[in-house]
């Protein structure tokens, strides 16, 4: 398979390899059930997910037009919603 006809979500000229994005995957969806578990709530305020967004937007490594990060794969939409997720650079 040539890598031109991968879809975008595998592309690893753009973002990390798929099995890469899957263990992130598997570690955010942990972290989540742990905030679940230990009762801290699961989604940021609107006025957090707003400043996540604009973060991000002004990042370099995001992808503006498919609102991924180019450095973990996610979508950041998604992503800015949960407490316990971070920016592969700590920028928030």
């Amino acid at each position: 398979m040539e890598k031109k006809n991968l879809p975008d979500f595998i592309d690893e000229n753009k973002y990390p390899d798929f099995w890469e994005q899957m263990k992130g995957f598997q570690a955010f969806a942990k972290s989540v059930g742990q905030g679940v578990v230990e009762g801290n709530g699961v989604l940021v305020s609107e006025e957090k997910l707003k400043e996540r967004e604009k973060i991000c937007i002004g990042c370099s490594k995001f992808n503006k037009e498919s609102k991924r990060c180019y450095l973990c794969g996610c979508y950041m939409e998604v992503k800015w919603k949960f407490k316990s997720s971070e920016c592969p650079i700590s920028m928030w």
